[in-house]
Order: C-alpha cells, then structure tokens, then sequence
C-alpha cells in the first residue's frame, strides 16, 4: 500500500506542475511567478520530505 500512496502523491504533484508551469513561464509580473513557484516548490517539498517519514499506524 506504501507503493501506491507514493505513486498517487507523485501523480498529484505532476498534474499540479502541468497546471502551473504554463501560468509561471507566460505571466509578467515577477511576484504571481514567484507565489506560484513558492506553492509548486512547497508541494514538491511536501512530497519528498513525507517519503522519509516512518508512521506508525
């Protein structure tokens, strides 16, 4: 079940990626890019950082 929560969370974060690129390269004003970037950079963190937790359920 681990495998599959992994590759779940990594489709979420593509998928949000694939949304939010096209908005990050074509706006022109520098602080929307950066706010994007923040929350595309937050939700990589998020993902990578919780493969490291060891949960006990």
């Amino acid at each position: 079940m681990k495998s599959l929560e992994r590759y779940t969370g990594l489709i979420g974060l593509v998928l949000m990626a694939a949304f939010l690129l096209p908005y990050i390269f074509k706006l022109p004003q520098l602080d929307i890019t950066l706010i994007l970037m923040g929350g595309l950079g937050l939700a990589a963190y998020d993902y990578f950082s919780s493969s490291n937790d060891d949960k006990v359920e």
